[in-house]
């Protein structure tokens, strides 16, 4: 297996701790966020852009790779998710510890349309599954901070 495709879609080997693959990679996404997320939203949009991308090719290649449909060590698309659920919206402690809880429960309960994402072929139903559990997270984020 290429060793570069594994190392970005298992979220530089998070997806490879042991039990619960996808909460590492969220805990990973939501450290980096809250260190280095930056404040200007192109520059948000440009970094979800290439995760996108590197999500589709990199999970396609493991899930084949493996002979899964979506391997728990794949967590790259769990990244991309948090980093969706944070758009336009401050990196403080207390979004981002929010928005990573929130984002995992959307994730592993997987209320409607998400089931319908996932049947999506390859990388892009490993990957569109979680953008839109992070649209539905940042939405939830949104609500909640203007009731605050």
């Amino acid at each position: 297996m290429n060793r570069l495709m594994e190392f970005i879609a298992t979220g530089f080997y998070s997806g490879k701790l042991p039990k619960m693959p996808g909460t590492w990679g969220s805990i990973l996404a939501a450290i980096l966020l809250y260190f280095l997320w930056p404040t200007n939203l192109k520059f948000q949009l440009l970094i979800i852009f290439i995760t996108f991308i590197l999500s589709v090719i990199s999970a396609d290649y493991v899930a084949k790779e493996l002979g899964n449909k979506d391997p728990d060590c794949v967590v790259i698309d769990e990244i991309l998710g948090m980093e969706i659920a944070l758009l336009g919206l401050s990196a403080d402690i207390k979004t981002v510890f929010l928005g990573l809880i929130l984002f995992r429960v959307i994730d592993i309960m997987k209320p409607p349309p998400i089931g319908f994402f996932e049947k999506l072929p390859g990388g892009l139903g490993i990957t569109v599954d979680d953008a839109v559990a992070g649209v539905i997270t940042n939405v939830i984020l949104r609500l909640i901070g203007g009731l605050l």
